[in-house]
């Protein structure tokens, strides 16, 4: 959690500088993706953005129809991911040709990473006030998707017989501090009670220049118990 906490700070430090209009908070979650990877980057963790989930159960799906995790981390010295689905359309590719008695799946490169052995992260921003159409706003579904968008995120990730590490990066925007790590907790004791397989998760917190009625940035890592 340090890399995105010092990430962040040095992001809310850029914008005071700038004098920006916007905060952090006016960040949607595709633009807080490359802030990120270049935290882990700056640490020495290789990661990748808008990955394809690994798994298939019958047939191959197409890219349109395959969902993408956020962020993955790799291991160290690797720079990409196997991905099963593309492999398997290569196999598929080669049936009916004169190659096909002796097709094979592709081995894994020396560069790629196994999903099994990758660090899959979903992220999801809520807020307390938000921006609709340029203006800041309370944000009447804060509860709501503080309930639902992590949870769905577990689910996912969770049904992926090929991710076997992973968490879910909840970035909320409060007026006050306390209420960030309260809020999250309460969704956590839901998903506790709905028997997610979710571990405790790691917080920290960040005070940031209010533009739209929140002054404070908190995050909260929620581990998978997979």
């Amino acid at each position: 959690m340090d890399p995105i906490r010092a990430q962040l700070v040095h992001e809310d430090e850029s914008l005071r500088a700038q004098q920006a209009v916007r905060g952090l908070d006016s960040l949607r979650e595709i633009d807080l993706h490359p802030l990120l990877s270049q935290a882990f980057s700056e640490h020495a963790t290789p990661s990748l953005r808008e990955v394809y989930y690994p798994n298939f159960e019958t047939e191959l799906p197409k890219g349109p129809q395959r969902d993408r995790c956020d962020l993955v981390l790799l291991e160290t010295g690797k720079i990409a991911i196997y991905d099963p689905v593309d492999a398997h359309k290569k196999l598929q590719s080669a049936s009916g040709t004169l190659f096909e008695p002796v097709a094979s799946l592709p081995d894994i490169e020396a560069h790629e990473c196994e999903p099994t052995d990758a660090f899959w992260v979903e992220i999801k921003i809520i807020a307390q006030n938000r921006y609709i159409e340029g203006v800041p706003v309370p944000n009447a579904k804060y509860a709501h998707e503080l309930l639902s968008g992590p949870r769905t995120d577990v689910i996912k990730l969770a049904a992926d017989r090929l991710i076997r590490h992973a968490g879910v990066l909840v970035v909320i925007f409060t007026e006050h501090e306390e209420a960030g790590i309260h809020d999250l907790s309460m969704a956590m004791r839901e998903m506790i009670d709905q028997d997610l397989p979710v571990g405790m998760p790691e917080y920290t917190s960040l005070p940031i220049v209010d533009h739209a009625g929140n002054a404070w940035c908190t995050l909260g890592l929620i581990p998978l118990k997979l």
